[in-house]
């Protein structure tokens, strides 16, 4: 129970603080499932001490004065089904079972030793945390959620709430347009099943599938009129893991591709604000002679292009893992755009497509040995499962041209 009292509080503080900032009715702020990532934002940034302090500032700024609809809650979620998603993921084993839980939950023992340890551990080379230089922000949320207990039933169960949150703000992101479709949930059931490397992640404590799921949120606010909620998503995004900036970007560019939207600030502040936080984090770095051995970038190698290729169809095409879902998602995304939201999610996952060849193509080369022999691609894969399910599952749905009811309101500032 401490993981839920510890997301409780973490909520509550999120609605007051958005309640103060946007003039929403706390109530609606509570309802919200998105409200705990403005909390978890200024939390991350005060943790990052000074060199936080303009991260804070920046987010307030963002939600405080970024245009947005009229209302930023979306009623009627279907919680119910959610509740049986759920139990499906909690109903896991309260200890790691799979290797890398080991290393996100042990770092997350750093903030039973005070707030914040955590970072000053990943800032010190003498300590050898691993892997030197990641984001710290995941394992930090997972400590706070368990009220500082170093106790790992209580950090695994943490792990799996930050999961649902990640869920359910997605699913409220993406709501003024799903629940024109309600009666076609069974193709959301089909498409989740279809996909049986999905439902490993979704029951583990890795990050990849938050990520995915973040990265959506981004993209679904954006595409709603609802910018201050991106804002608070891309921050906590960029603090999470390094593949979060590529996963704003992606939202970004998916939010240009829907024409309708002339506001051009709207659609950039999440970007910049990820930017700022991953510039801060680097900068920290830096100046504590922490090195980068995977995330660095370096010359490209072009010619392990083809090697690349190669990979993405051997994973994509293996039905033991990924089942057809990403050879009829890859059909999809160069078909016909028929719901109206299809260009932005198509723009998303063909940029996050890219996002992963630059990011091998240009890493270091024990990353991309990596790749040859261990799971690294699919786990990418999963990052872009989110955007492109929901891609495949508009279209399968929609029946005719610009099918789906319109966004939220122009925003009025």
């Amino acid at each position: 129970m401490i993981a839920f009292l510890g997301f409780a509080l973490m909520q509550g503080l999120g609605s007051l603080l958005r309640a103060l900032l946007t003039r929403e009715r706390v109530s609606d702020c509570l309802r919200s499932p998105a409200s705990w990532l403005l909390s978890l934002g200024l939390i991350f940034a005060t943790a990052l001490g000074p060199a936080g302090f303009l991260c804070g500032v920046a987010l307030l700024l963002g939600v405080r004065h970024t245009p947005r609809s009229p209302s930023m809650h979306s009623p009627g979620l279907p919680w119910g089904a959610f509740g049986a998603v759920c139990l499906v993921v909690l109903a896991r084993p309260w200890v790691p079972t799979q290797w890398d839980e080991f290393v996100w939950l042990g770092k997350a023992r750093f903030e039973s030793l005070g707030f914040g340890v955590g970072v000053q551990m990943a800032l010190d080379p003498a300590q050898g945390v691993i892997p030197p230089g990641y984001p710290p922000l995941w394992p930090l949320a997972v400590g706070w959620l368990s009220l500082g207990r170093d106790t790992l039933d209580a950090q695994v169960v943490a792990s799996s709430v930050l999961l649902l949150a990640a869920a359910a703000t997605a699913l409220e992101a993406w709501w003024p347009l799903l629940e024109a479709q309600r009666a076609r949930r069974r193709f959301a059931v089909a498409l989740a099943l279809a996909s049986p490397y999905l439902w490993v992640h979704a029951r583990s404590a890795y990050v990849d599938l938050p990520v995915g799921l973040l990265g959506l949120s981004v993209l679904g606010f954006l595409v709603t009129d609802r910018a201050p909620l991106a804002c608070a998503a891309a921050v906590v995004l960029s603090g999470v893991k390094d593949e979060g900036l590529p996963h704003v970007l992606a939202a970004t560019v998916g939010a240009f591709a829907l024409k309708r939207q002339r506001a051009v600030v709207p659609r950039l502040a999440p970007a910049l604000l990820a930017v700022l936080v991953v510039a801060t984090w680097r900068w920290l770095l830096h100046a504590n002679a922490v090195g980068l051995l995977d995330h660095s970038v370096n010359a490209p190698a072009l010619t392990w292009t083809p090697t690349l290729a190669r990979l993405l169809a051997h994973h994509m095409a293996d039905l033991m893992t990924w089942g057809v879902f990403w050879p009829a998602a890859l059909a999809v995304v160069v078909s016909s755009a028929r719901h109206q939201a299809a260009p932005a999610l198509r723009a998303t996952v063909v940029a996050g497509l890219i996002f992963i060849g630059f990011a091998l193509v240009l890493g270091a080369e024990r990353v991309r040995v990596f790749a040859e022999n261990g799971t690294l691609i699919n786990r990418l894969l999963v990052q872009w499962w989110p955007a492109a399910a929901l891609l495949v599952w508009f279209e399968l749905t929609s029946s005719a041209p610009n099918a789906g009811t319109q966004a939220s309101a122009t925003p009025t500032a």
